[in-house]
């Protein structure tokens, strides 16, 4: 299109210089012919005036018989006349003329002036002669002759090159006309052409931006994986439906659907294989939905189904029932069939909310209480629970800042040798006090910190803490205290954990084997190849690993066969100590050449159980409860307290 207009401007000013050129050679033509008409009136009054001439001197007995000097004041006025033409004529005639005329053969129109001049000189100069009686009558009435015939044959000569000239200008005017007239055709045609592809391009132009408008427009308000409505949409939807069921005084419900083990399938499988299962579950609700009601994509693996006005809540129970079964049905994915499931927050107006903001909170609320339920179901929102995820939120939100804060701190429990009841190490124990909440139990913050991305930071302080005091208890001389230290299995998947641990060892001057990593049993772990290799990498660098709540997760022996597990924790659960369960897992320690502690004893008759099972080592409130550092004694014996 630019092109276009580039050819468009060189061929207007191209054609505004043609159309100049012909102006100029019109009036150059004009002026010509002008000049040529003026020839002709020059030589009609030319022939007029020797016509005069010839009456005057038709008669010769007047100058003849006259006794005296004829008057030749009448024949010298018409011969004066008579010179008047030629002479006007060549005044006419500049330069250009001349080279004009020469080129077209016409130049005797010049020869014939001047001659007729020098007759009409010699003419009144003979008169003059006459009247002044240096000659005869009939002198003078020779040479009236003689420029008579002169004049005559002369006007009849002029006549043939003035037409002559006239015609070759009127030929050539036409000419120009006829060759400009083309180009100014021709440039016309292609201005008009180039003006028409402009216009033409303009118009593809003006379509494509349309289609590129609309195609924004779509962007912007459709999902452009799975053609749904997107978020963007979504407030104007709700608002919508509210509007109407104010008028109508009815409920409708906002739909907060998640598909369970999507992130697996997509890091499994691949990005396009996830596209591929979110455009078929897609489509899977929107089937299933209603047609009155909508189905938009809240984004990654979410999607929100607003519905239409209802009456009894067993309707939208019902939806929801259905779209559980539609995304449960099996969908064929990487040549294998594959299996996802959904769950479902349900909030209703006006009972859980009035506005757009409200619902989407409450259904998102709802939604995580069907995942903490089991998943795949659906959950209908409580007050009760929106404020328990409204208190997830607060704490998620200040736990940010609890480090910078110093709002983190350690406690310590000690773990005892059962056979001699010394002090061998201890267990390191995280708290957090909030000057707005208060104290929180670890039980509670753990799994906001891990779901909030920020357990990689704080184990990394308590990594830091532990070290340090392990370090600073030993210089005061329990040179063999252990630390044990809890370790989220998200912290293995760091794959510079090992590294870390390393290089605070190497700073602090700490032997590795001072530090024993607790990891609670849980079957991620040996999923995932990190995990393992970074445990691995703990037991290589010589820290010890303590398999924690023993006996309670998932695949206990798969632990001990395949992980380089060197101590497990009896959980507390299983005390007291008085039944099968516990001496089979000590049992299980000894044949496996592995050491046992037991954790939450609280008795002396569940600590005497345990010794006589072998048992080597125990932690719990029969011992001492957790103590920050400056009130646990490293040297303490439990001799005395145990009898």
């Amino acid at each position: 299109m630019v092109l276009e207009n580039s050819r468009v401007k060189k061929a207007l000013a191209f054609l505004t210089v043609i159309i100049f050129l012909f102006s100029v050679v019109m009036i150059w033509s004009f002026f010509k012919l002008d000049k040529s008409s003026h020839f002709h009136q020059l030589n009609i009054r030319h022939f007029k005036h020797t016509l005069e001439l010839n009456g005057l001197i038709s008669v010769p007995k007047r100058l003849a018989s006259a006794g005296s000097t004829a008057d030749m004041t009448e024949i010298r006025s018409v011969i004066v006349r008579i010179r008047q033409q030629p002479f006007e004529c060549l005044e006419m005639v500049g330069a250009s003329e001349q080279f004009f005329m020469g080129l077209i053969g016409t130049d005797e129109v010049i020869t014939l002036c001047e001659k007729d001049l020098e007759v009409a000189n010699q003419t009144l100069q003979v008169i003059s002669q006459y009247e002044n009686g240096e000659i005869t009558s009939q002198n003078v009435q020779d040479q009236l002759v003689f420029a008579l015939n002169e004049f005559r044959n002369n006007s009849i000569l002029f006549e043939q090159p003035v037409e002559k000239t006239v015609d070759f200008i009127s030929q050539i005017t036409i000419l120009l006309i006829v060759f400009t007239s083309m180009i100014v055709l021709f440039f016309t045609h292609i201005i008009s052409k180039a003006v028409t592809a402009v216009l033409n391009k303009r118009e593809e132009a003006m379509k494509a931006l349309a289609k590129s408008e609309e195609r924004i427009k779509q962007l912007a308000y459709n999902d452009s994986l799975t053609g749904l409505p997107n978020r963007n949409l979504l407030e104007h939807t709700i608002n919508a439906a509210v509007a109407k069921a104010h008028r109508n005084k009815a409920q409708f419900a906002v739909m907060f659907i998640d598909l369970d083990r999507f992130k697996d399938i997509n890091d499994t499988l691949g990005h396009s294989v996830g596209d591929k299962l979110l455009v078929e579950m897609a489509e899977r609700i929107a089937h299933t939905v209603r047609e009155c009601d909508s189905v938009l994509r809240f984004g990654g693996d979410e999607f929100v189904a607003v519905t239409d006005c209802f009456e009894l809540v067993e309707t939208i129970d019902n939806i929801a029932h259905r779209i559980i079964e539609a995304v449960r049905q099996p969908i064929k994915l990487a040549n294998m069939e594959s299996f996802i499931t959904a769950s479902i927050g349900i909030a209703c107006y006006p009972q859980n909310g009035v506005d757009t903001n409200s619902l989407l909170k409450h259904a998102d609320a709802a939604m995580y209480q069907a995942k903490n339920a089991g998943k795949n179901q659906f959950q209908s929102y409580d007050m009760q629970s929106g404020s328990k995820l409204n208190r997830r939120l607060t704490l998620a939100a200040q736990l940010h800042q609890a480090i910078n804060n110093e709002e983190l701190s350690l406690v310590y429990q000690p773990i005892a040798a059962l056979a001699d009841n010394r002090t061998v190490g201890s267990e390191t124990l995280l708290r957090w006090t909030n000057a707005e909440n208060g104290a929180v139990g670890p039980d509670e913050f753990i799994p906001i910190a891990e779901n909030a991305g920020l357990i990689i930071d704080i184990g990394s302080w308590v990594m830091e803490q532990a070290c340090q005091q392990c370090k600073i208890w030993q210089d005061a001389g329990a040179t063999e205290h252990a630390m044990a230290i809890n370790v989220s299995t998200l912290q293995l998947k760091d794959k510079l954990f090992s590294q870390r641990l390393s290089d605070t060892l190497s700073r602090l001057n700490l032997a590795a084997d001072s530090i024993h990593i607790e990891i609670t049993e849980n079957s991620a772990i040996t999923e995932d190849k990190v995990s393992v290799q970074t445990l691995y990498e703990l037991s290589e660098l010589g820290a010890k690993l303590l398999l924690d709540d023993f006996g309670t997760g998932y695949s206990c022996l798969s632990y001990l066969k395949n992980l380089p597990f060197d101590v497990l924790k009896i959980d507390k659960s299983f005390m007291p100590a008085n039944n099968t369960i516990a001496s089979t897992i000590i049992a299980m320690g000894h044949e496996l050449n592995m050491e046992i502690i037991a954790e939450g004893i609280e008795t002396y008759q569940c600590y005497q159980f345990l010794r006589n099972l072998k048992c080597q080592y125990g932690q719990g409130y029969f011992f001492q409860k957790p103590v920050p550092a400056n009130q646990f004694d490293i040297f303490k014996n439990f001799t005395a307290q145990a009898v």
